[in-house]
């Protein structure tokens, strides 16, 4: 079964348009007079616009300060504080600082007949300002351009220059906080912590005579160990004396010394003598009794000389060794005091640190808050002298030409839209279904009663 495709000629066409007359003409009215009413409820006013160019310079107001010593401040946002003077340009309240210099019936004479007073007439006025006025950032600039839209070429000019005189006021009011009181008595505060800090530790250098802690433990260590080379040193001779003392204390060690050994030869020689005697003569014999007083008087003598020799060794080592017992234990007490000293030095380390760290971040703390205190109050006076980071670039002009109104591009639009939506709707409402579903709108249709509905039945279903 071919397709078969429909086509309209001419006839058909105006057939049709004729057909949904009253449904083009309709909408076509509607659209007419709703373009006509637009334009001139909308654009039939000539307004004029003046212009003024500020620019943010980002100097102190925009510098991140911290309360507190150490913290860090964060960084400057340039587009955020171009945005943030442009919403204290459209704020409500530079409306109504502009509405009290200007004059609210200067700028909206109609203000007078409304019925409106006090609060409430102050707010619609500030919203017809804030509605006339237009600020917007010069791109890739620290630039913002401020409009006017008003009736009065000179009137525009005139509150546009003082909205922007009004707007560094505003910006000084925003951006200055009188921070002197504070930052002046946190100075004071922590002057007082300086001093007390400085006090305690000057009197504790004072007390335990302390200046520099590292310089007198290193002598006192190094005064310890000469002291401890020393006890060695005296140690070592005391032993070797004491070794010699018990030498000269055990008789049987034998006694080297001239006398001595001249004795003992001569015993030596007399018992040989006594030896060769006797093989000659008898015990009791004259020679043999000589020889043995001989020998007797020898011994005697020889013991006698060990015992002096032994005496003057011992007198002599107990000379020298009870000195050197008492210069030990001088010693000894002496490294004992130091040990001590270098022990309360350890101790009061410490506390030494402690008292030199508060002075250190009490001196910190105060020379923070002094230089603050100081650039608070040079901002303070700069404030006091009106001196901001925002500069009027250009000043607003009597403009000389009316804004270029819309009011062409509103006619051509509603031309178009007149003429094309009710053409859609006829060429739609012809390509809907034309016949009569239901016998209720049969019978309203054709004003005639519906004696027999019969079903539609598609081919393939059962009958």
């Amino acid at each position: 079964m071919e397709e078969q495709q429909q086509t309209y000629s001419l006839r058909d066409l105006l057939a049709i348009l004729f057909k949904h007359k009253y449904k083009m003409l309709i909408p076509f009215v509607v659209i007419a007079i709703g373009t006509v009413v637009v334009a001139k409820v909308w654009f039939s006013p000539i307004q004029y616009a003046a212009r003024a160019v500020l620019m943010i310079k980002f100097g102190r107001e925009f510098t991140p300060v911290t309360e507190l010593p150490g913290q860090q401040a964060p960084g400057i946002n340039q587009e955020a504080i171009v945005n943030t003077e442009m919403q204290i340009l459209t704020s409500s309240d530079l409306a109504k600082s502009l509405l009290k210099t200007a004059g609210a019936y200067t700028l909206y004479p109609d203000l007078a007949k409304s019925p409106a007073q006090g609060p409430a007439l102050e707010e619609m006025a500030a919203l017809q300002v804030r509605q006339n006025l237009f600020v917007k950032p010069v791109p890739k600039t620290n630039l913002i351009e401020v409009y006017y839209r008003h009736d009065n070429p000179v009137i525009a000019a005139k509150a546009v220059n003082q909205l922007v005189d009004l707007f560094q006021e505003k910006h000084l009011q925003v951006f200055s906080d009188n921070k002197t009181p504070f930052l002046e008595e946190q100075q004071r505060t922590y002057q007082e912590k300086l001093k007390e800090s400085e006090n305690r530790l000057t009197g504790f250098r004072q007390k335990y005579e302390v200046y520099a802690l590292d310089e007198q433990k290193g002598l006192l260590v190094k005064q310890r160990s000469d002291l401890d080379t020393q006890v060695k040193t005296e140690e070592s001779k005391v032993k070797e004396l004491q070794a010699r003392y018990a030498y000269w204390q055990n008789r049987n060690n034998a006694v080297v010394d001239v006398v001595a050994n001249t004795l003992r030869t001569q015993i030596n020689a007399s018992e040989l003598k006594e030896q060769q005697l006797l093989q000659k003569y008898t015990e009791d014999n004259r020679f043999v009794q000589e020889v043995r007083r001989d020998i007797q008087l020898a011994k005697e003598q020889l013991t006698k000389q060990e015992e002096d020799t032994r005496k003057r060794n011992l007198a002599s080592i107990e000379s020298e060794l009870n000195p050197l017992l008492v210069k030990v234990e001088s010693l000894k007490r002496q490294r004992g005091q130091v040990e001590a000293e270098i022990r309360a030095i350890d101790q009061r380390q410490e506390q030494f640190r402690e008292l030199t760290r508060d002075v250190a971040t009490n001196e910190n703390n105060y020379q923070v808050y002094l230089k603050k205190s100081e650039e608070a109050r040079i901002s303070e006076d700069l404030d006091r002298r009106k001196m901001t980071n925002v500069q009027i670039i250009e000043r607003a002009s009597v403009p000389l030409m009316p804004i270029q109104t819309d009011k062409k591009k509103v006619y051509g639009i509603g031309f178009f839209l007149a003429v094309a939506f009710p053409l859609g709707l006829a060429f739609v409402s012809e390509m809907l279904p034309q016949g009569l579903t239901i016998p209720h709108y049969a019978e309203k249709k054709l004003h005639l009663p519906v004696l027999v509905a019969v079903p539609l039945k598609k081919a393939g279903q059962p009958g």
